[in-house]
């Protein structure tokens, strides 16, 4: 799998995955059009609400795929004020905190948080019954349609998440969090770190294929020596490989890894 890694690589391994998506930014403009086109083909679902309660409601457009789901579900006999009640992303549910002499007992959109134990089973089976031989019919003309309804509605969240995020990452601004500069400022001062060891500023020709990012540390990094190898601590021996300032250096006697 290309640019397989995540936390744990090494400087060339990261300019090859930073010149890749370098090269992908002309295409990323075209790709935005591409969503917002998606977005307006599918279209929204819009609910006002006051205190809890639907009092207008609309697809928008109207000649939408969501818009045209919406009229269906109009034309079966379903009730979006009572049965679909559908919410954006933008405008969630949450639990009214209470306080030091009152707990939480109310939504924000006003619904009564439910209680335990209620003992229902004699009304559930009278309903079950009385239910149960249109449940084919329920499910065809509105249950099928409010979960089109919805996953499209999901859709729609994550083509206009995908927007917001293209639209960061785009950002010449190397301070503002989630552009590209801002995360190639960090991802660098991290390489230059030489206190965190989980990447390292390694550029060497076979440095690219990664085979010594995991490699331990010593306890103390091997001091530059006098012999015709720099590494080579005289008179110490080299044991087994053993990384150093970024580096893969020998571990030598006397030596731990930590």
């Amino acid at each position: 799998m290309a640019f397989d890694f995540l936390g744990t690589f090494n400087a060339a391994m990261y300019e090859r995955l930073l010149t890749f998506i370098q090269s992908q930014a002309p295409f990323i403009e075209a790709r935005i059009t591409h969503l917002e086109a998606e977005v307006s083909r599918v279209g929204l679902v819009v609910f006002r609400y006051n205190q809890g309660i639907p009092i207008g409601y609309a697809g928008d457009p109207t000649d939408s795929y969501l818009g045209k789901l919406l009229s269906a579900y109009e034309v079966l006999g379903g009730n979006p004020f009572v049965d679909l009640r559908v919410r954006l992303s933008t405008d969630p549910v949450f639990v009214l905190p209470g306080d030091e002499t009152t707990g939480p007992h109310t939504m924000s959109n006003g619904e009564v948080i439910g209680a335990k134990g209620l003992n229902d089973a004699n009304s559930a089976e009278l309903i079950r019954s009385l239910r149960s031989p249109f449940d084919l019919t329920i499910n065809r003309r509105f249950d099928a349609l409010e979960r089109k309804i919805r996953r499209a509605m999901d859709y729609v969240d994550q083509l206009q998440a995908e927007i917001t995020e293209l639209q960061t990452i785009l950002q010449i601004e190397a301070d503002l969090s989630g552009s590209l500069a801002n995360l190639d400022t960090q991802i660098t001062q991290l390489l230059t770190d030489s206190t965190y060891r989980a990447i390292t500023p390694d550029k060497s020709e076979t440095a690219k294929f990664g085979l010594d990012v995991y490699a331990p540390f010593s306890s103390y990094d091997v001091p530059q020596g006098a012999g015709p190898d720099p590494n080579q601590v005289v008179p110490r021996e080299a044991t087994t490989p053993q990384r150093q300032s970024g580096d893969t250096a020998p571990v030598k006697p006397g030596q731990r890894s930590v």
